[in-house]
């Protein structure tokens, strides 16, 4: 049986002792940057999430009954 290989594939099983993997870490510490923003300030009005949740819920619904409709008649 003749087996071809892609030059990318390695020859020999990955083991531990060779370098098969690469860990990327990054640290940054800038002790000039300050925080602008508190928790506090990220909230949103509680309105405003209904609405927003009361929309999607919406356009979900009538996506959903036009899907159903175009599958009824197809």
């Amino acid at each position: 049986m003749l087996t071809t290989r892609a030059p990318w594939i390695p020859e020999e099983p990955p083991a531990l002792e060779g370098p098969d993997y690469v860990a990327l870490v990054i640290e940054w510490e800038d002790p000039d940057t300050q925080v602008t923003s508190t928790p506090g300030e990220l909230k949103l009005p509680k309105a405003l999430l209904q609405v927003a949740g009361t929309v999607a819920g919406a356009v979900g619904a009538i996506a959903l009954a036009a899907w159903g409709i175009h599958k009824l008649r197809s």
